[in-house]
């Protein structure tokens, strides 16, 4: 067993007979093994001795990008009911053909345009 895997399995709390080998023989794992052992020791008196006092009281302060995530949803909210808005809404139906031929114009003669045109084939 190397003293990776050593430090993994102290860690975890498990026992094998592989570890009580390594820790036999290797002094660095033997030392951190203790002093885990040492701090749960520790822990686990506190936990059942120690009771808070009622005076006891922890004051978290305000996580800074709280107002940062308040002012990007004030932001976003307003930009996704526009999209959906854009979505949703009615859309107006282009026919593409029609805009790109030319437009062909059709204009009616007026009335002198006629009587010009009636005279001056009779007379040709």
């Amino acid at each position: 067993m190397h003293c990776d895997d050593a430090a993994r399995a102290i860690h975890a709390v498990e026992t094998s007979p592989d570890l009580d080998v390594h820790l036999s023989a290797c002094d660095e794992c033997r030392l951190l093994s203790d002093d885990l052992a040492q701090m749960n020791r520790a822990f686990a008196l506190a936990r059942t001795e120690w009771v808070p006092s009622p005076a006891f009281r922890v004051n978290l302060p305000l996580a800074p990008w709280r107002r940062l995530a308040i002012a990007a949803s004030l932001l976003v909210l307003p930009l996704a009911g526009w999209a959906v808005a854009s979505i949703l809404g009615s859309r107006p139906d282009y026919d593409v053909a029609a805009v790109l031929e030319p437009a062909v114009v059709t204009v009616e003669p007026t009335d002198r345009q006629l009587l010009g045109a009636l005279f001056l084939e009779e007379t040709r």
